[in-house]
């Protein structure tokens, strides 16, 4: 028997988004925890590839392409996990888009896009691993943002989606607490990703602002994400679900 709390060794996970980012790093604790591993990403080529090198360190890791706003991949996806690994422990939900610009000038489709994948692939993607971790319990981590506590003028499909991802983790954590599903959310600040670099593009100033803001004057890191990932996700956090965890270098709590 494990005595280690913080010991993933024996559980089998599944993260979205894992092909890249807060995913991969979170992927890469989870395997030195002892996890087994499904990684599932759009990008299948680079989820194979981070799996690939999993599995040459001596883990065990399986890749699964999926894009989650579709409802019949996410449930191919979890038939994957269950076929690789037997069991799904731990759902992450790493998989996440945005894209930048004044609120007047998205179209339909843009808000569509992001909205669908970061709150109804999450959704999507909670329900269809319902069953599976219904029969013995498990840990539901959904990857949020502060942009759900605060915001600003250039995000506003992201920031709504994102709101609703805190909501919604609160509503399943109450559903679910009964079949012993934790289900709880990381709300990251500004962590330096392909995704957040794009916004250094889009938006003047941007990076400098950031650090200006930051009580802890640096961006964040993908790796300053993964220690509350492994917490949410290991039994030392069996009495917390429908919580909320600020990983913001102090952004939220800085006047």
């Amino acid at each position: 028997m494990n005595n280690d709390p913080f010991s993933l060794k024996g559980k089998a996970a599944l993260i979205t988004g894992a092909a890249g980012g807060i995913g991969s790093e979170i992927a890469r604790a989870f395997a030195q925890s002892g996890a087994r591993l499904v990684l599932a990403d759009r990008d299948l080529d680079h989820a194979q590839a981070l799996a690939n090198a999993l599995c040459g360190a001596g883990h065990s890791a399986h890749a699964v392409a999926l894009q989650v706003q579709h409802r019949d991949q996410c449930a191919g996806a979890v038939e994957a996990a269950l076929e690789a690994c037997g069991a799904i422990d731990i759902l992450v939900n790493s998989a996440g888009v945005n894209t930048r610009m004044r609120p007047e000038d998205y179209v339909e489709s843009l808000w569509d896009e992001i909205v669908d994948i970061n709150l109804k692939g999450t959704f999507n993607m909670c329900q269809a691993v319902f069953s599976a971790m219904a029969i013995q319990g498990g840990k539901i981590v959904n990857i949020g943002s502060i942009l759900s506590l605060v915001s600003n003028a250039m995000t506003a499909p992201y920031s709504a989606s994102k709101g609703g991802v805190l909501q919604l983790t609160k509503s399943l954590a109450c559903a679910w607490a009964e079949n012993r599903i934790n289900v709880n959310v990381i709300l990251p600040g500004w962590i330096d990703t392909a995704l957040s670099r794009q916004a250094r593009i889009d938006i003047a100033g941007h990076a400098e602002r950031v650090v200006q803001t930051t009580p802890m004057r640096r961006w964040g890191t993908p790796q300053d994400i993964v220690g509350a990932a492994v917490f949410l996700a290991s039994h030392a956090s069996d009495f917390m679900t429908g919580a909320s965890l600020v990983v913001d270098g102090g952004v939220t709590a800085h006047a």
